[in-house]
């Protein structure tokens, strides 16, 4: 076997070590047999493999480490240990190195024959060439991180079931809502209207003869009509009738409002409208929208929505002349929210100061 210490990495730690020896009048190091001792000690995992992928040398940590003894592993690409698609991977891992030219840091899930299962390392390679440029070897370390490797995926799993979690209740909300709404419409908003008839039967027929009823009777209809403007309110802040009619139309519906209210001027472009939602995911949409519509909304001249809904994706931009800035903490925390709710559906939304897209790969309706 070549000396295994005949690499720029040796030369370089040489050089630090002449260095140090004339800052200091004293001989550190008395020669390789001395650095490989060294590395022997050391207690973090060291190996090195040469320009075919097989092991070199190895320390004591690294046998720990591998469950694997230097003899076993030194002159071997480890195919005796692992099986052939995790050495392909190990292999293309260490041609990445040589050809990246710089310290490589990979992770692999590999065979431990010591731990007899599977497990995670973070490895480390650094390339080291011949004179003429041609792959010599690769230093490399490694670390085991199987432990944070399974909390992670504990953490993501316990996420995931969080947002699972909250996807459900927000349904559930949305589908209280709704009915709620609807139950509204029909009994409470309906019986409002007939009163409303009634009274203004009564106003009509006291005009001349009842001066007194006459002006009760008026202010009752106006009460009436504050409290009819005031349930309508509550209907479409829990459930917007317009959202029974489809996406589109409940968009164009919030618009219609907020240029009402705000004087602002709207523009709503439908190139494509033949996705079928389901109740609920009409009714998150919509919600996400309209915390859009009233972020980019806020104190702009003008709104436009460009609608894109299709069967196989749903794509949808909103611009406005929204003054220039960056969003308040409340905004930022509506940002985050719309987020968060669209990336529980599988959607993305990206917000580039006053320009907003969502994308979103809608389920079949009734998933």
């Amino acid at each position: 076997m070549t000396n295994a210490f005949a690499f720029p990495a040796y030369s370089e730690i040489s050089q630090v070590m002449g260095w140090l020896q004339a800052e200091t009048g004293e001989s550190l190091l008395s020669g390789e047999a001395e650095l490989r001792n060294i590395i022997a000690l050391m207690p973090h995992p060291l190996f090195i493999k040469n320009s075919q992928s097989q092991v070199v040398m190895m320390n004591q940590a690294c046998e720990v480490l591998w469950g694997v003894s230097s003899s076993e592993a030194v002159g071997t690409n480890g195919s005796t240990h692992m099986p052939p698609e995790q050495i392909k991977l190990l292999r293309q891992h260490d041609l990445h190195a040589f050809a990246s030219g710089q310290t490589c840091i990979d992770e692999a899930y590999l065979w431990n024959k010591g731990r007899q299962g599977m497990g995670w390392l973070l490895t480390y390679k650094r390339p080291t060439y011949h004179g003429d440029g041609t792959p010599h070897l690769l230093i490399c370390s490694a670390i085991d991180i199987t432990e944070r490797k399974q909390k992670e995926a504990a953490l993501e799993q316990a996420l995931e079931h969080t947002r699972l979690v909250a996807a459900q209740q927000r349904n559930a909300v949305e589908s209280q809502h709704r009915r709620l709404a609807l139950d509204t419409q029909d009994n409470l908003a309906q019986n409002l209207m007939a009163l409303k008839l009634d009274i203004a039967m009564l106003h009509a027929r006291t005009s001349d003869q009842q001066p007194l009823l006459h002006e009760r009777a008026a202010q009752a209809l106006d009460t009436l009509n504050a409290s009819i403007s005031a349930v309508r309110d509550i209907i479409n802040e829990l459930h917007p009738a317009t959202l029974e009619l489809g996406l589109s139309a409940a968009i164009e519906w919030q618009m219609q409002q907020m240029a009402r209210r705000q004087g602002l001027q709207y523009r709503l472009l439908i190139s494509h409208d033949s996705a079928t939602l389901s109740p609920q995911q009409t009714s998150a949409l919509f919600h996400v929208m309209q915390a859009g519509l009233r972020y980019l909304g806020a104190g702009a001249r003008e709104l436009q929505a460009e609608l894109d809904l299709r069967h196989e994706q749903l794509a949808i931009i909103l611009h406005s002349d929204r003054p220039a800035g960056a969003p308040t903490p409340d905004e930022a925390l509506i940002l985050t929210a719309m987020g968060e709710r669209l990336a529980a559906m599988d959607g993305t939304l990206s917000c580039h100061g006053s320009l907003m897209e969502i994308s979103l790969l809608p389920a079949p309706a009734g998933v």
